[in-house]
C-alpha cells in the first residue's frame, strides 16, 4: 500500500479531441480514467451540426457516438485562480473557451487531491499558464506524449516528476496525520493513567480505616481473633424503621389531631352576639325615646336588660 500508485486521471482540451479517433480515444483510456470538461463537450456537441468544415463536422458527430459508451466523465468542475484569470474582459469565443477550460482542470485536481491530474493540450501557452498555478497534482502534456505514454508504457518526464512530488506530499500528510494519531493517544492515554491513580489512591485512602482496625484487632501474640470479626445481626423489617434517616422518617410522621372544640368555640361566639346585639338595641331604645312607641308595639325589655340601659343613661 506504501508503494501503490495514485490514481490517473486524464482531461482533454478541444483541439486535441478533434484531432484525433476513435482508436485514438480508445488509447487514451489506456492511461487512466478520462474526463472531459462540459464547456469542450458543449464545443463539441455544437459543431456536430455548425462546423464550417464538413470532415470537422464528421469527427466531433464521431467522437459524440464514441462518448456515449465509452466510460468518459463529463465534468462541470470549476475553480478560480488568478493565473487562470482572463487578462482582458472582453475576449473572443475562443479566448473564453480556454480560460473556461482552465478553470475546470484546476477545478478538477482540487476535487480529487488525492490523484494525479494530467491535462492534455497541444497549445503550449494554455499549458504554460497551467503550470504556473503549482498544483501539486497537476501536470499538463500534450497530446502525442499522451498517445505514446498509452502505446509504449513511457511515462513523460513531466509527469513522472509531477507523480513523484505528489507521492511525497500524500506521504508527508499521512506522516503528519500518523503523528497527531500519536499525540492523540497518547494524551488518551496520559488522561487514563491519572484517572486510574486518583482512583487507586482513593482506594487506598477508604481502604486504610480498615487496615487499622485490622491492626488494632490483632492479639498479643500476633495472630487475629476470630470472634472480634462477629458479624452483627441483620434488623428485621419492623426494627429497620428506627434505623431509617431523619429525611424519610419525617415522612412517615403524621401531625396529631386537635380535640373537638368546635362546639365550646360557636357556643362563646353566639353568647358573645347576642350580648353586643343586645347593647345596640338598648342605646337606639335610649336615644329614640318615644313612649307611645314602645307601649303599643314594643314589649317590655327584660328586667337585667332595663337595668343596664338605666346604668347608661342615668336620667
Amino acid at each position: 500500500m506504501a508503494n501503490q500508485l495514485p490514481p490517473v486521471l486524464v482531461t482533454f482540451d478541444a483541439d486535441v479531441l478533434m484531432a484525433g479517433r476513435t482508436q485514438v480515444w480508445q488509447e487514451y483510456a489506456k492511461v487512466g480514467t478520462c474526463y472531459i470538461p462540459e464547456v469542450v463537450y458543449d464545443e463539441i456537441d455544437h459543431l456536430t451540426g455548425r462546423a464550417v468544415e464538413p470532415a470537422i463536422e464528421q469527427v466531433a458527430r464521431e467522437f459524440m457516438r464514441f462518448f456515449a459508451d465509452s466510460g468518459w466523465i463529463a465534468t462541470d468542475a470549476q475553480e478560480t485562480h488568478r493565473a487562470l484569470e482572463p487578462s482582458i474582459k472582453n475576449q473572443s469565443k475562443q479566448a473564453m473557451l480556454v480560460v473556461a477550460t482552465a478553470q475546470c482542470v484546476y477545478g478538477l485536481a482540487q476535487e480529487h487531491p488525492d490523484a494525479l491530474v494530467i491535462f492534455v493540450s497541444n497549445s503550449q501557452p494554455l499549458l504554460k499558464r497551467l503550470a504556473s498555478v503549482v498544483a501539486p497534482n497537476l501536470c499538463g502534456i500534450t497530446g502525442a506524449m499522451l498517445l505514446n505514454w498509452a502505446r509504449k508504457g513511457e511515462r513523460p518526464p513531466a509527469a513522472t516528476q509531477q507523480l513523484q512530488s505528489l507521492m511525497r506530499t500524500l506521504a508527508d500528510r499521512q506522516s503528519t496525520q500518523r503523528s497527531n494519531s500519536r499525540i492523540q493517544d497518547a494524551a488518551v492515554g496520559k488522561t487514563g493513567t491519572s484517572t486510574s491513580k486518583f482512583t487507586m489512591r482513593g482506594d487506598s485512602e477508604l481502604k486504610s480505616p480498615s487496615s487499622s482496625t485490622k491492626t488494632n484487632q490483632m492479639g498479643l501474640s500476633g495472630s487475629p481473633r476470630a470472634s472480634s470479626r462477629a458479624k452483627k445481626p441483620v434488623p428485621s423489617r419492623e426494627e429497620s424503621r428506627d434505623y431509617e434517616p431523619a429525611v424519610y422518617r419525617i415522612k412517615h410522621i403524621t401531625a396529631p389531631k386537635k380535640r373537638d372544640s368546635g362546639f365550646l368555640s360557636n357556643l362563646f361566639n353566639f353568647l358573645g352576639a347576642i350580648f353586643f346585639l343586645t347593647v345596640a338595641i338598648g342605646i337606639l331604645w335610649r336615644v329614640l325615646d318615644v313612649k307611645g312607641f314602645r307601649k303599643t308595639f314594643v314589649p317590655a325589655l327584660p328586667q337585667p336588660v332595663q337595668q343596664f340601659v338605666k346604668s347608661i343613661d342615668p336620667k
